[in-house]
């Protein structure tokens, strides 16, 4: 055993308590409200993921499989869109509990996921337990984690929450041969990539790597395994997340994201060098349910806080002559990562984005200040680890403490006694361009009357806390007991950050009851388009022509750029919508829903096409923008022709027969549709349906025709040639690789349980 390991009953008591918290809060949440959501109402848990999630245990409960998303983007790949989270196992939780309550407990379970993870870790170094559990407590409600609740980013904390598990793993597995650890590791990489947020499981996968890469590099006798491990824990959790990476990966080579960014695009997000401040000065910008954000971009994206009794005790591991080595191993490597989050604000970014592989599919680079969080909650930990043991800093680095925590109540005192100081730097924020503010808030003086003391307030507490733990470190040397009073002070902090995070809303808010009376009261096979929350079709009872989603088809988002006016080049996953296109008539479009101080208003659209129209005149265009310049033309008539991309077999002779036959739609539902059409001669059936190429149309019993094909059709849309005779045809949407990726996953999840299983062989020091 590890001299420095702990004792048994402390391990026993942590864990009693741990559990006994973690029951506390799931009760908490089990009595609160059945309808209230934590979160803002403002944010992505309103406005993509409550859907989401609805719509996928809805489906799962009725016993089919959620492949295709009808209720947004007039149809788009769902269990292939990552943040679908479909084969996440967690997400159960959506079958049978309410969703609010769902939504609750999956939000809290991942924190705690997260919090065990680096627990984990830092017992697995050795650490005391409460050093250990200190540390998940600081990742936990650190500034890169925490204000994600905020913000409703359900697949960014459930993505992240597994982060550490495989951090550990890995670095049992190069430290010591643990093969459990790597196996263990590889199940949490797994469920990375099951749970939703591709980028954080990527920027994860690349720290991983450079901590071993780095371990190698300093360390020889873990060089043999270490770099080896990380690729076999990537190849395996591959393996076991194959049933959504192999369609996922599929559905991306249809998406906007199938080819590298703008690289302005891109840059978004980056990481502004002033929030660095925030990692002891959390409300230095405003806090989102205080005084206005004024920062740039957004708080719960570029929040570094660990508090400033973290920073002590990270400082206090650096100079530890037990964790000291380590200690600077990981400090380093996280500083190398913040670098890269600071994106555009550095000469990386070119460099990175041309040549680190992935790197140009993603925006927000801010979000490698997680992995880096991962690293120096561990340090945080190791620091509280030697205070707690005895091993106190000499009183000159307490006396270093003291004098910038003076500092700082000098610098707080005097911004709130010349609050105008703070313009200058309000004015650089709004002139960056990067701030989402709107202009007039900048120019009111509230804001600035708001923000001076907020930000003096905070820049104080920092130095009082500061001098506080500056106080408990030298008193501790005389007073030995007085050593917890420093690793007691970081949980306050956090918690008192956290309380400055955290906001409810009612689930109501997604669909208003207003909006659903009105689709209720008049049915119907149509769109509309609600700009308030496009996302949320399926709640309100009526598919939407937009959404919110990265990894829209890119088909979809050239047409939406180009209907107003934009360049469709340069599409991407937001549009200014300035009025209804007549081209929307194509997506079924009847409503537009929007709200102003009067409240909810509704403004019908005309011309709206059926779901199926028989059309038997075609044009042939060689490109997107020859299509697009046919459906502006003024004598386009959506209903007697069409627009495709290669002629159709069988192909209508000519236009004279236009919309003679007739059809039915015998049945329905998100993945299917069977249609029933009748035709005196080659016609095309148009469906006004999102275009994918992994829909396809089968002949049942009683058609004319043997086979049948699905072929883009006014470059959004789906359209089939039909001979003359009576047609039967059902359309299936197949996802590309499911099926050999869930038989992939089983095989591996299988392998992968034997494996663990297998008894364990006497591990060797390094």
């Amino acid at each position: 055993m590890d001299p420095r390991s702990p004792s048994p009953p402390w391990n026993r008591i942590c864990t009693i308590g741990a559990w006994l918290l973690l029951g506390g809060l799931g009760a908490a949440v089990c009595l609160a409200p059945p309808d209230l959501l934590v979160g803002s109402a403002a944010t992505d848990l309103n406005g993509q993921f409550l859907a989401w999630r609805a719509f996928a245990a809805a489906q799962l409960r009725a016993g089919h499989l959620p492949g295709w998303n009808p209720f947004t983007y007039a149809g788009e790949p769902f269990l292939g869109g990552f943040q679908s989270a479909v084969f996440y196992p967690p997400n159960l939780l959506f079958l049978v509990l309410p969703i609010a309550r769902a939504v609750n407990l999956s939000l809290l379970l991942h924190l705690f996921i997260l919090a065990a993870g680096l627990d984990r870790w830092g017992r697995q170094r050795g650490l005391h337990p409460l050093a250990a559990a200190l540390g998940g407590f600081t990742l936990a409600l650190s500034g890169p984690v925490f204000p994600h609740l905020y913000a409703g980013h359900l697949s960014n904390l459930c993505t992240l929450a597994w982060a550490p598990w495989v951090f550990a793993g890995a670095d049992a597995w190069a430290r010591r041969g643990d093969r459990r650890g790597l196996l263990l590791a590889t199940g949490a990489a797994a469920l990375q990539l099951l749970a939703g947020h591709l980028q954080y499981a990527y920027y994860t996968a690349i720290a991983v790597a450079l901590q071993a890469a780095l371990a190698a590099w300093t360390d020889r006798s873990v060089r043999r395994r270490a770099l080896p491990g990380v690729a076999a824990l990537y190849v395996g959790a591959a393996a076991l997340a194959a049933a959504q990476l192999l369609p996922g990966l599929a559905a991306t080579r249809e998406g906007l994201r199938q080819s590298r960014l703008d690289p302005a695009f891109a840059a978004q997000f980056s990481l502004p060098p002033e929030n660095l401040l925030t990692a002891v000065a959390p409300g230095l910008f405003g806090t989102p349910t205080g005084s206005v954000y004024w920062g740039r971009c957004y708080e719960w994206e570029m929040s570094l806080f660990l508090g400033v009794t973290g920073a002590v005790l990270l400082a206090v591991a650096l100079a530890d002559p037990v964790h000291g080595r380590s200690a600077r191993r990981g400090a380093g490597l996280a500083a190398a990562l913040l670098g890269v989050a600071l994106g555009r604000h550095t000469p990386l970014f070119p460099l990175l984005y041309s040549w680190v592989p992935g790197l140009d599919r993603f925006r927000g680079w801010s979000k490698f200040s997680f992995p880096a969080d991962v690293l120096l909650a561990l340090v945080i930990a190791q620091g509280a680890d030697a205070v707690i043991r005895g091993r106190l800093p000499r009183p000159r680095f307490a006396g270093l403490v003291a004098a910038l925590g003076a500092l700082g109540l000098l610098a707080g005192a005097w911004l709130g006694t010349y609050p105008l100081a703070l313009a200058p730097w309000i004015a650089r924020v709004q002139a960056s361009g990067e701030s989402y503010l709107p202009a007039a808030t900048f120019a009111d003086p509230a804001t600035l009357a708001a923000a001076a003391p907020q930000a003096a307030g905070s820049i104080a507490v920092a130095g009082g806390l500061a001098l506080a733990a500056a106080a408990s470190l030298l008193a501790a040397r005389r007073r030995p007991a007085l050593r917890w009073i420093t690793p007691g002070l970081l949980p306050l902090e956090l918690l008192a950050f956290a309380a400055s995070q955290f906001a409810t809303f009612p689930a109501e808010a997604a669909a208003p009851a207003e909006l659903r009376a009105y689709v209720a009261a008049h049915p119907g096979d149509y769109r509309v388009q609600n700009l308030l929350e496009p996302n949320n079709g399926f709640l309100l009872g009526a598919p939407d022509i937009w959404g919110n989603d990265p990894g829209l088809p890119k088909r979809y988002a050239e047409f939406m750029a180009f209907s107003q006016g934009a360049d469709p080049e340069r599409a991407t996953q937001n549009v200014t919508f300035r009025a209804p296109s007549p081209l929307y008539a194509l997506l079924r479009l009847r409503y537009v829903f929007n709200r102003s101080g009067d409240g909810f208003h509704v403004y019908p659209i005309p011309g709206a096409l059926d779901r199926i129209q028989l059309v038997s005149a075609y044009r042939v265009g060689r490109n997107r923008d020859e299509i697009f310049a046919g459906l502006s033309e003024t004598d386009f008539d959506p209903r007697r022709t069409v627009l495709l991309e290669s002629p159709p077999t069988p192909g209508p002779a000519s236009a004279a027969t236009a919309g003679a036959g007739s059809w039915r739609i015998v049945e329905s539902s998100p993945d299917a549709l069977t249609v029933e059409a009748d035709v005196a001669s080659p016609a095309l059936l148009l469906v006004t349906d999102g275009y994918s190429r992994d829909w396809h149309a089968y002949a049942l019993p009683g058609s004319s025709q043997r086979a049948y094909q699905v072929m883009p059709a006014d470059y959004v849309l789906r359209a089939t040639p039909l001979g003359a005779g009576h047609h039967r045809i059902e359309f299936r949407y197949e996802p590309t690789g499911l099926h050999p990726g869930i038989a992939l996953s089983v095989a591996a999840w299988f392998a992968w349980a034997v494996a663990l299983a297998w008894p364990r062989r006497p591990q060797t020091s390094a």
